[in-house]
């Protein structure tokens, strides 16, 4: 089989963004690094596919990017590292917006010559049915997904159900009976395989537990600072409430903590909260969370991206992994 630039940056230690850059004796590459990586290519056997030379040098040098929402801090880390990637190879990237309906349909609409502009798309939880997916592949375009696992497009994502099962069993394994949920009023839920498949998990490790799941523990809210708050508001009103909420941000979740200080909640003492994600802010808040590595499922996306037309066409899915934080903000219950 012949060697890929994934195989190159491997074998050498190396991004496969400075694997790009040294065989094409750009800049900003140490010599002493440039030279192993020549060296690994020819060991190996690797040349760049013409393909591969159109992408990494090619007729716009520029990645697209289209996402639903640009204002949240998951699509800003996924933004930070895809462009860290691109700019040290020399492309620009181009954020292309579907944040309604119009957008979205107005963005298809146009996909199919976005060749002349664009040199590969990175769609980042846009959930395409197979009629809109039909439609981007026909487009032509290089494609790769980040935060969700398309049919027949290389993707990147984490195991959302397994992440959403592993924070409720914390939640269970410290003792916890009354266990709710936050953010099921996400605009995206009815077309979001993300937060279904949290959702999911949740349920899972309840009926796992032999715990009933309860309706009134379905707290509502988008997955904002806001939403957290709307979430405590709705739990400060019940009579019996539950002892601990799994919230599915970690945005929305120091929203729930503020609020629950604000009433009177003690945080852990009469609630705990676990959120998602790994904010940067989290840990100066205490909180406790599922983290992933955002910030470095957009650097890999524009390394794939880069070396797409060094393999076949065919759909290869990388799952990322998801590490449980405990830190004050879960405890047993009282």
């Amino acid at each position: 089989m012949r060697a890929t630039i994934e195989d190159v940056a491997r074998e050498a230690g190396v991004s496969v963004a400075t694997v790009s850059r040294a065989l094409r004796g750009m800049d900003h590459v140490a010599e002493v690094t440039r030279d192993r990586v020549v060296a690994t290519a020819q060991r190996l056997g690797y040349s760049p596919h013409f393909g591969a030379s159109l992408l990494a040098g090619g007729a716009t040098r520029t990645i697209g990017l289209v996402a639903p929402y640009y204002d949240i801090w998951y699509t800003s880390q996924v933004l930070a590292g895809v462009e860290e990637v691109l700019s040290a190879a020399g492309h620009d990237l181009v954020i292309y917006a579907a944040d309604t309906p119009l957008n979205r349909e107005q963005f298809l609409s146009r996909a199919h010559s976005l060749q002349t502009r664009i040199d590969g798309l990175l769609i980042v939880d846009f959930f395409p049915d197979v009629g809109q997916l039909q439609r981007l592949i026909e487009s032509g375009l290089n494609l790769v997904a980040i935060g969700e696992d398309v049919a027949r497009v290389p993707s990147l994502s984490i195991d959302n159900f397994d992440a959403a099962f592993r924070a409720t069993r914390h939640l269970i394994e410290i003792g916890h009976t009354r266990i709710g949920i936050a953010g099921g009023q996400q605009v995206s839920l009815d077309t979001s395989p993300v937060l279904a498949s949290r959702i999911d998990g949740y349920q899972a490790a309840l009926a796992d537990a032999g715990l009933k799941e309860l309706a009134e523990y379905r707290l509502t809210g988008m997955l904002t600072v806001s939403g957290g708050r709307q979430a405590i508001d709705e739990l400060a009103d019940q009579l019996e409430p539950p002892t601990a909420v799994f919230f599915m941000s970690d945005e929305m979740a120091m929203g729930g903590l503020a609020q629950a200080r604000r009433l009177g909640i003690d945080v852990p003492g009469d609630l705990s909260i676990i959120g998602f994600d790994d904010h940067d802010l989290a840990e100066a808040t205490g909180l406790s969370t599922m983290r992933q590595r955002v910030r470095r499922l957009g650097s890999l996306a524009a390394e794939r991206m880069l070396s797409l037309p060094d393999h076949d066409s065919g759909r290869v899915h990388e799952l990322m992994p998801v590490e449980l934080v405990v830190r004050d903000s879960t405890a047993p219950p009282r």
